[in-house]
């Protein structure tokens, strides 16, 4: 860790959590607490009227959600990490970029991991300030009714498989209900690319691609088990530049 101070905004409308927060924020030195909001409609206005790195978010709030504030500030360079008493909201908190969600009650301990994880993000992005697909480093999905951060750096390729999708992995494969196009859009296009209706994969797991007759092409990947998969024709181009060929 660097010796950057983070600033924070604490979106709480329960008085002993936001003391406990609060608590939690004075123990760790690369935090600086900047504002509290009791309500969402307070938050809002303090998100508009400030910058701040980090926010640790309740989501049942008066006036205006949690998740509503999530989804009106997804894409912006604010971390959040949301704290709340209920599961149900995890899946589409990840898929909005939530750096973390901490289920009430928590330990420091939790508290000071999940502080950790956001700090390393927010000093990657001051070191670099790459663009919102460059920052990406993990893959969110819903597998077997968990919630998944799978490193980019992992996965082969993703293979669609009717109304959902396999991602094939280092480790083993997880079947999610996300299409293929959604799965596509969440990943960066300079590293993922779509070679065929069905297939997306990874471009460093690339070794090979192969003409063959009849004007059909394969790539083989370099995995343990040597998968080969099929260009379609209106992807090829699209590959051959993307592989420098």
């Amino acid at each position: 860790m660097d010796s950057s101070t983070y600033s924070v905004l604490i979106i709480e409308d329960e008085y002993p959590a936001r003391m406990l927060m609060m608590d939690y924020i004075m123990n760790c030195s690369e935090l600086k607490l900047a504002g509290i909001a009791e309500s969402g409609d307070k938050a809002l206005n303090l998100l508009q009227e400030k910058k701040f790195d980090l926010v640790f978010m309740d989501i049942n709030l008066p006036a205006v959600n949690g998740m509503d504030i999530l989804r009106k500030e997804h894409g912006k360079s604010t971390f959040f990490i949301i704290t709340t008493a209920y599961s149900e909201h995890a899946v589409e908190a990840f898929d909005l970029d939530a750096t973390d969600y901490l289920l009430k009650p928590f330990s420091f301990e939790r508290f000071r991991k999940s502080v950790d994880k956001a700090l390393r993000f927010l000093q990657e992005s001051k070191q670099t300030n790459p663009s919102k697909e460059e920052k990406k480093t993990h893959l969110k999905i819903q597998s077997d009714s968990a919630v998944y951060l799978l490193p980019l750096q992992d996965i082969h390729f993703i293979s669609a498989n009717n109304k959902s999708c396999v991602v094939h992995t280092s480790q083993k494969d997880y079947e999610t209900s996300k299409l293929l196009k959604e799965i596509e859009e969440k990943l960066p296009s300079e590293r993922f690319i779509r070679i065929h209706k069905g297939f997306l994969v990874n471009l460093d797991f690339v070794t090979s691609l192969r003409y063959d007759k009849g004007g059909s092409y394969t790539i083989q990947l370099k995995n343990e088990d040597e998968t080969t998969l099929p260009v379609g024709r209106s992807f090829a181009q699209n590959l051959k530049e993307a592989l420098k060929l």
